[in-house]
């Protein structure tokens, strides 16, 4: 293939970014490799090497990513680091194992390499193997405090949470100002829901180190989880500080609002942040800026908008799009607490979420048609292989549903309706073929029809996903199966959360231990089964 001598390296990069994202490896290797010998070209040879690897070339993928290795001037991660947010998303990781396995031979002492393959072990729930990585990285590492730092971190989300705390502390004691040491114990007591010693650490790294935006955000998550939260919501406003967030002007971030703050007539454009947890628990604001005269328009995902359109108030309702429309103000999702100086222990909750009644009768006639107690499940969150952080999250709250098995085999006169999509879907294909649980998953095109399928069941039980938050919006009974180191909105301590008054919280009381939640699910969902009265026509 001849070079096309009026494209940039800039161009080439774009596009080849574009179909690696988009699973075409092999195009992307055509495009690529007439420039592998540009000057300057780390970025074309990483992606080479990406690509390579999606093509199943690990030998190849190995020898180039090591090749743009070399070209790295100063280097704080590995290149390696970058297989996972692109073969990730394909569930390649047997691919990316086998270019690290390569990898090694080129650079068999390099702690960048050590630690980027222990976060992809761990990432994939392996974490015995992750430890064991960074253990034989110290033995050659002059660089001990940093990679036991990482090894306290590996513990730590491992729910390993003596050892972590160990290492943490004997760290701190040999570097009292170290500021990633200190933010890292402070989380571990916010996870352990010491408030008081979790606020006492994180106030010390911001003393040290007052604009750093990601600890002045996991600060905000802790004044929230102990529910201080006038405090929470505007140290909270810091993740905007963070990269993907909102790239609206901040002049008009829509400001705190009093009893005598005049919006009437004016345009608010609300937008879609992160999850779709997130707008769903904060679209119960949006009928207040309403009621005060304001016209709203709010970005969401595709996914949303049925469920948006009924919002009290009809706002105007779009999918998210690159040129905002002419407002007044902005404000994303998740600021709209902050605007109203929310405290949920103030205010009487009221279902705020509506399902479509042509979509309800059509689901009734569609789920089984039983006189049990109706159950719809959810056992897995949504990955985000390009985000380590993410991943991490979804691997505490996620259940393998080979685990549920006790509760769908323990449980009388129930009938289990699976209410999950994306990433863990397949494990139902994975259950023994007595356990049963009807699917109507592949029908659902979006949100409104999980409403819909809600409101024609009796419970919904589900992890720390968007289907708690709809089902709760929706006012409909759910339990949720939580982590151990819950979200700050999951109050700490409680059965129920004043968000959703009728979401019962079962929480694990170990980290990463599900049996005795699973145990007291049985327990709580028998007794219900046992109670229920079926529907009257």
């Amino acid at each position: 293939m001849e070079k096309i001598s009026n494209s940039s390296n800039d161009d080439i990069i774009n596009q080849a970014n574009i179909l690696l994202h988009q699973g075409k490896f092999e195009e992307a290797l055509i495009l690529l490799l007439p420039y592998k010998n540009d000057k300057f070209s780390l970025p074309i040879m990483t992606l080479i090497g990406i690509a390579y690897a999606g093509c199943k070339k690990p030998k190849e993928a190995a020898y180039h990513l090591f090749s743009a290795q070399q070209l790295k001037e100063k280097s704080y991660q590995h290149v390696c680091s970058e297989l996972e947010p692109y073969l990730g998303s394909y569930n390649l990781y047997d691919v990316i194992f086998k270019v690290f396995k390569e990898a090694f031979k080129y650079q068999p002492e390099d702690e960048l390499l050590y630690i980027a393959y222990a976060n992809v072990l761990q990432h994939t729930k392996q974490s015995s193997k992750a430890i064991l990585y960074i253990k034989k990285c110290l033995k050659f590492s002059k660089k001990e405090d940093w990679l036991l730092n990482i090894l306290a971190t590996i513990f730590f989300e491992a729910g390993k949470y003596p050892q972590a705390f160990k290492l943490y502390k004997d760290l701190e004691q040999r570097n009292p100002n170290n500021i990633t040491v200190l933010a890292n114990i402070a989380s571990y007591y916010n996870a352990i829901n010491d408030a008081e010693q979790a606020l006492l650490y994180y106030c010390k790294v911001i003393m040290l180190n007052p604009l750093w935006p990601a600890i002045r955000v996991n600060y905000s998550l802790c004044l929230l989880k102990a529910q201080y939260y006038y405090q929470g919501w505007a140290e909270h406003e810091y993740r905007l500080d963070t990269p993907n967030h909102t790239n609206l002007p901040r002049e008009t971030l829509l400001p705190t609002l009093t009893k005598t703050t005049d919006i009437k007539g004016k345009k608010i454009l609300i937008t879609q942040e992160e999850g779709l947890g997130d707008t769903l628990m904060y679209l119960r604001f949006v009928p207040e800026l309403i009621q005060r005269g304001a016209i709203v328009e709010l970005w969401v995902a595709e996914t949303m908008k049925g469920l948006c359109e009924r919002i009290k108030g009809n706002p105007i309702v779009k999918i998210g799009g690159e040129e905002a429309p002419p407002f007044d103000w902005h404000c994303p999702f998740i600021s709209l607490p902050r605007v109203f100086s929310a405290d949920p222990n103030k205010v009487k909750f009221k279902p705020y979420l509506t399902a479509a009644r042509k979509k309800i009768n059509f689901w009734k006639k569609q789920l089984p048609q039983t006189q049990n107690l109706k159950v719809g499940i959810v056992w897995g969150g949504s990955p985000h292989p390009s985000d380590a952080y993410a991943v991490m999250t979804d691997n505490k709250r996620s259940i393998d549903l080979q685990k549920l098995i006790p509760l769908f085999r323990s449980v009388k006169n129930a009938t289990f309706i699976s209410l999950q999509m994306g990433h863990h879907a397949h494990e139902i294909n994975d259950l023994p073929k007595n356990i049963s649980i009807f699917n109507p998953m592949n029908e659902v095109k979006d949100m409104d029809d999980t409403a819909a399928i809600i409101k024609n069941i009796d419970l919904v039980i589900s992890v720390d996903t968007s289907v708690i938050h709809l089902a709760g919006g929706l006012g409909c009974k759910a339990i949720l199966l939580d982590r151990y180191d819950n979200c700050w909105r999951w109050i700490s301590g409680a059965e129920y959360s004043p968000w959703y008054p009728k979401t019962r919280i079962i929480r694990q009381t170990r980290p990463r231990i599900w049996s005795d939640v699973v145990q007291r699910a049985i327990s709580i969902l028998q007794e219900m089964a046992d109670k229920h009265e079926p529907r009257t026509t």
